[in-house]
């Protein structure tokens, strides 16, 4: 049920991050309120606490409360009963708290719509409910498939209750949104694919490290080092692309996200007497720089929501491999942007490294169609107008 805005008034969208880092959902929420048109939006975020994020919004002038929200789907880091037993109690307590606080924000901003922009957070939902301003949940992580996650509910009782305390569920792919398949008032939910600002990934020669000359020959794998994001299978791949590319270099770009898992990734470069061919650089912020020096991107991951470096390495003009899985498997066109591979297959991803190291005039006609397929399928244009149609059927203003 929307609320309706008379012409002229400005729609006020309550914006709430998990997070104040920037990292992929973070960055999509910077794109969208970059480009939202503000003569017919007035954005108010609300983010956890100071950080990177909170830098970069308020560049854009916008008005930021932190608040602090629990996360109700975590990292599955621990496995202990009891301790999980006693971070749902804190959970709760927590979100009573965080729910008052942006109750009275909703109430003080007269907030006209409520914007969830991860699956973690429920503040943004219950307080939707409280003061039945509309609320939209923006949906960017496949749970039933990932082992990294935990979560507090059944898989069943957390989809309806998304879809169910929410005007809209945006998915940021296809995959995604299969999820809610079985849920009832499943028609709610809509496919968005995330965009990107190709202004950003114009080429420039760039040292990215003291270990790198400039005649490497490129490979680059981004994400958290976690193990269903498949960097072991990048690094057993370029063991075998080794003994045909000698000048192959894997730069392994992304923080922690698991340390026992980069410690093992670190042996096995190790074990395989690869270390001086894989770099870790840990996080980047000129991700959009060091693509544009590479040759091919790889995204090993076994089932990737969506895949926001497959379409900024379009963007810059490089070729992908992707598992033929998730999101990827949407952005990817196989043999004309890159290829689909089968996962946690490191013979297939050497097989087409190989290939494209031996036919380089492929590998650049791939990446112009990842450009001209970025500029015309994740455009930022398109992104925020979808989204601001859902915005304006939402607060029933029928611009």
């Amino acid at each position: 049920i929307g609320v309706f805005i008379n012409l002229g008034e400005k729609i006020k969208v309550l914006f709430i991050s998990h997070s104040s880092n920037i990292f992929g959902a973070e960055k999509s929420l910077l794109l969208l309120l970059k480009n939202i048109n503000r003569e017919h939006f007035e954005p108010i975020v609300v983010l956890p606490m100071s950080g990177p994020l909170k830098e970069r919004v308020n560049t854009l002038k916008i008005k930021i409360y932190e608040v602090k929200s629990p996360w109700w789907i975590r990292s599955r880091k621990e496995k202990n009963i009891l301790l999980n037993i006693s971070r749902l109690g804190q959970c709760i307590i927590l979100e009573i708290i965080a729910s008052c606080k942006i109750f009275k924000i909703v109430k003080q901003e007269k907030i006209n719509i409520i914007y969830t922009n991860t699956i973690v957070n429920f503040s943004g939902a219950i307080v939707a409910l409280i003061t039945k301003v509309p609320h939209i949940w923006h949906i960017r992580e496949i749970i039933s498939k990932n082992p990294n996650l935990f979560s507090y509910f059944p898989n069943e009782i957390l989809f309806n209750f998304i879809v169910k305390f929410s005007n809209k569920v945006i998915a940021n792919s296809i995959a995604t949104a299969n999820q809610f398949k079985k849920s009832k008032s499943n028609k709610r939910i809509i496919v968005i694919y995330n965009a990107v600002d190709t202004e950003n990934f114009k080429y420039k020669k760039v040292l990215i490290n003291d270990k790198i000359k400039f005649s490497d020959w490129l490979v680059a794998v981004i994400g958290a080092l976690q193990k269903r994001k498949g960097q072991d299978d990048v690094i057993h791949a370029i063991k075998i692309a080794k003994k045909n590319i000698p000048n192959i270099k894997l730069l392994i770009i992304g923080d922690v996200g698991d340390i026992e898992f980069k410690n093992y990734l670190k042996i096995l470069t190790s074990k395989l007497n690869i270390s001086n061919n894989v770099i870790f650089t840990g996080y980047r912020n000129d991700v959009p720089q060091i693509l544009s020096n590479c040759k091919v991107l790889v995204m090993p991951s076994w089932n990737e929501p969506f895949g926001r470096v497959v379409i900024e390495a379009m963007a810059a003009g490089i070729p992908v491999i992707g598992v033929n899985a998730g999101g990827p498997k949407e952005i990817i066109q196989d043999g004309i942007s890159g290829y689909l591979i089968p996962s946690c297959n490191p013979s297939a991803i050497a097989e087409k490294i190989i290939y494209l190291y031996h036919h380089q005039s492929i590998g650049k006609k791939m990446g112009e169609n990842g450009k001209k397929i970025v500029k015309k399928k994740f455009n930022v244009k398109s992104h925020t107008k979808n989204i601001e149609k859902i915005l304006y059927e939402i607060a029933g203003n029928k611009k």
